[in-house]
């Protein structure tokens, strides 16, 4: 039997096999990132201020980009499946005890774009439309696919370490509530007046957003369709997509951030992926304020619960506010 440095090395070789084919993904992931930003349209509005909207008839050169990334990564995604497949068979490194590293944050990566890809080709070449109706149990699950596949994803990946990645009680537990009380204050109350509208004004961008549109019209017609309609779409915009988005950020990527480039930098980076993945230009000062808060309670009381909290109540008091 092989043991001691050789079962090491061992290891280390079977675990790079499927790192090649992630970064392939990483790289497909930012691609396709930077097309949707090319897809945003600014045009005046009759106030004089600039509304932000995304066009449904992309360049054609954004779209041929688009297909052959979706094309490749689809290619890449089954060589990617395999060679996970086999380094779970052959070896247990999926649930060792190990620390958070560049390679981890990568894979995520990769499998978070292996999954859009799939959504891609799903809704583009098979489907004509959404799977469930608007409103319905399964069109808010549907909407919030993505989110829930990190739900799975993440803890199943970090299984055996979850503390790795703030899946632990904070320290200072009630310096910590007193900490969410003010922040929350801060958002609801003096976010707009201080930094939103100012900034907004300065720019002369119109705060109108059709992400937040999109998210209305979701929460308005469950409230419509039925109670249990209701409920999913509170329990899973008020609570499902704030954990998985902090487990994500807060929990694997600002953890490893702020490991290799310190506190200050590596909330920041987060807090701009953060407010970037939304792909809201509206919105994105108060989401990348929100993330810098967000950061600072994770990284203040080692822990992602926090965060999460302040997270939930932010959006379900959005939520609430629908059901009025």
């Amino acid at each position: 039997m092989l043991t001691g440095p050789g079962l090491l090395l061992r290891t280390e070789v079977q675990r790079q096999k499927s790192t090649p084919w992630a970064i392939m993904l990483f790289i497909g992931y930012w691609l396709m990132f930077a097309a949707e930003f090319t897809m945003i349209r600014f045009q005046l509005g009759n106030d004089g201020r600039w509304i932000v909207s995304t066009t449904d008839q992309p360049p054609m050169w954004v779209s041929l980009l688009i297909l052959a990334v979706v094309f490749c990564s689809f290619v890449v995604t089954i060589g990617f499946v395999i060679a996970q497949w086999r380094e779970r068979n052959q070896s247990s490194w999926l649930w060792e005890n190990r620390d958070l590293s560049g390679n981890d944050v990568i894979h995520i990566v990769a499998w978070m774009h292996a999954f859009q890809t799939g959504v891609l080709l799903l809704y583009g070449f098979f489907l004509e439309g959404t799977i469930f109706s608007e409103g319905t149990i399964g069109g808010t699950l549907e909407s919030a696919s993505f989110q829930l596949f990190l739900l799975l994803l993440i803890p199943l990946w970090f299984r055996g370490r979850w503390a790795e990645i703030g899946l632990t009680r904070p320290v200072r537990l009630g310096q910590m509530i007193i900490a969410l009380v003010v922040l929350f204050f801060f958002i609801s109350k003096v976010l707009d007046v201080a930094i939103t509208n100012p900034v907004a004004d300065f720019f002369g961008l119109s705060l109108s957003s059709e992400r937040e549109q999109q998210i209305e019209n979701e929460i308005l017609q469950a409230k419509d369709t039925d109670w249990l309609a209701s409920i999913a779409s509170f329990v899973v915009i008020g609570i499902l997509v704030p954990i998985a988005e902090e487990v994500l950020f807060r929990g694997v990527v600002q953890t490893f951030l702020v490991r290799r480039l310190g506190a200050i930098l590596g909330i920041l980076l987060t807090s701009l992926w953060f407010a970037l993945l939304h792909i809201d230009i509206a919105l994105f000062v108060p989401l990348f304020v929100i993330g810098l808060g967000l950061g600072f309670v994770r990284h203040r009381y080692q822990s992602i619960w926090g965060a999460v909290l302040l997270h939930a109540i932010n959006n379900l008091t959005g939520v609430l506010y629908y059901f009025n």
